[in-house]
């Protein structure tokens, strides 16, 4: 049975959620950012650090949307560093608003994937956010993972089965819940059910986390290019359903 679906290790309100975080002194400009983000289904929330310094979010949460005020904020090199050393948060698409030729320049040598220019308009925002949305759901897509309840059976290399089921499933891992426990580096066969016809999917794994309570964290490398589109296609399907609630 799928429950519905989620990110791991991310907090969301949705399971497609889109997520801006805004860097700005402009709390006019955020309040406009905000309302015209809902419209694409993208949260846009502001940062703490606004002030100054790298926003502490950046380390903490995964945002497919960066909103970088060159006009408000004088320190934006640094946050430019820490945004492309982040394993979570190095493709965020980087929107960056602009007001002068001074402020231009810095944002086109940073590497800002978008120009806001001011005097903002809304429907330059729109038309930018438009541009935009195709990158920032494909980036959100990579870090999804669906909730959903499948059996999955997992084989040891001595043969032995073990009848289980899944608690979330993503392009390459899958958390499961059994009776068994597994060691950590244990390579195991599985074989996993998804709903609907010729709905099998093999796949080898690799143990990467045990709780010894009945929870397992499954790294997966599917046995041919045939199983990997069947699972990715399944995930599509879960993620824009999700998008559309």
């Amino acid at each position: 049975m799928v429950q519905g679906c989620h990110t791991e290790h991310i907090p969301m309100s949705s399971a497609a959620e889109i997520r801006a975080l805004v860097v700005t002194r402009d709390t006019d400009l955020t309040a406009m950012i905000a309302d015209i983000s809902k419209e694409f289904g993208i949260s846009a929330q502001k940062s703490k650090s606004s002030n100054g310094g790298v926003p502490e979010e950046l380390t903490l949460s995964k945002y497919e949307g960066l909103v970088i005020d060159f006009e408000t904020v004088t320190q934006t090199a640094p946050i430019f560093t820490t945004v492309r050393q982040s394993p979570a948060n190095r493709n965020t698409v980087v929107f960056a608003v602009v007001g002068s030729p001074d402020s231009r320049q810095r944002a086109r040598e940073a590497g800002a994937t978008f120009l806001l220019e001011r005097p903002l308009e809304s429907d330059g925002i729109r038309r930018v956010l438009q541009a935009a949305y195709g990158m920032m759901t494909s980036e959100r897509r990579r870090y999804f993972r669906c909730t959903a309840e499948i059996p999955v059976r997992l084989v040891r290399d001595n043969g032995e089965e073990i009848a289980c089921k899944t608690i979330n499933v993503s392009s390459s891992g899958m958390a499961v819940s059994g009776s068994s426990a597994f060691t950590t580096g244990e390579k195991l066969h599985v074989a996993l059910t998804l709903p609907g016809p010729d709905s099998e999917v093999r796949a080898r794994a690799v143990v990467m986390w045990d709780d010894k309570h009945g929870k397992t964290g499954l790294s997966i490398e599917f046995t041919n290019e045939l199983m990997q589109r069947k699972i990715d296609a399944w995930l599509d399907a879960q993620f824009h359903a999700g998008a559309q609630r």
